[in-house]
């Protein structure tokens, strides 16, 4: 069998630190019902500990983090109690010209132990990468770049993340990534990661109930299966 042909259901992770559930604030859940849905499957499928990461990206969306705490607490009250889920808030930081420079800023939203959500453009590499993953360590801040896998430009450039790595980057997988769904390129870079146990975190990076249907359908074969385990088995 191919090392991508599908068997085996994939075994979620009692904790989700990437997701787009909190409605209304950028390109995920719209409405509250449909995140509570999602919620209510996640957590039916074992995983019951969210932090919602949305997008902070000054470009796109006028969301500042007084906006997005505020958006959180509202939302939070409406979860069941009985449901018996655990809830924080941080952001996914796209890393956009001058961002180094606010590495230190109070109010960023950051995970409880202080690490930051990261990500780039999917058509090119921010410039200041590297220099934002210094500026994020030097200020107690480890960086976590979200879906390395998705960057397709760096798929003739795998080194850069042996790079990243020492200098204290951490890297996350999305589930559908797992499925080809981005093409070779990122297969590649998959593959590359995952042989290199570059992965610390592997999360939904959820943003409808209809891919929510897609990551529960995902079915792999035993050795991508194994490796899959082998990440989760970090956290």
């Amino acid at each position: 069998m191919g090392l991508f042909s599908h068997r085996e259901a994939v075994r979620l992770p009692g904790r989700d630190i990437h997701n787009h559930l909190l409605p209304g604030v950028d390109d995920g859940f719209r409405r509250s019902a449909d995140s509570l849905e999602a919620i209510r499957k996640l957590a039916d499928a074992g995983c019951r500990e969210f932090v919602f990461t949305p997008h902070k990206n000054p470009e796109i969306y006028e969301t500042d983090e007084a906006l997005l705490r505020e958006r959180y607490a509202d939302f939070v009250g409406k979860i069941p109690a009985e449901w018996g889920v655990k809830t924080a808030l941080a952001a996914e930081y796209m890393i956009v010209k001058d961002f180094e420079e606010r590495a230190a800023d109070p109010e960023l939203l950051t995970y409880a132990d202080g690490s930051i959500l990261i990500e780039m453009s999917y058509y090119y590499p921010s410039e200041n990468l590297e220099q934002t993953v210094f500026e994020l360590e030097m200020a107690g801040r480890k960086p976590i770049l979200a879906h390395p896998e998705r960057y397709i430009y760096m798929a003739d450039r795998l080194g850069d993340f042996d790079r990243l790595a020492d200098r204290g980057c951490r890297f996350q997988m999305n589930w559908m990534s797992l499925t080809g769904t981005y093409g070779e390129g990122s297969m590649q870079i998959l593959r590359y990661l995952l042989e290199n146990d570059l992965y610390s975190f592997i999360c939904t990076d959820l943003h409808s109930l209809h891919q929510l249907d897609s990551i529960l359908a995902i079915r792999l074969d035993r050795k991508l299966a194994r490796a899959v385990e082998t990440v989760l088995a970090k956290y």
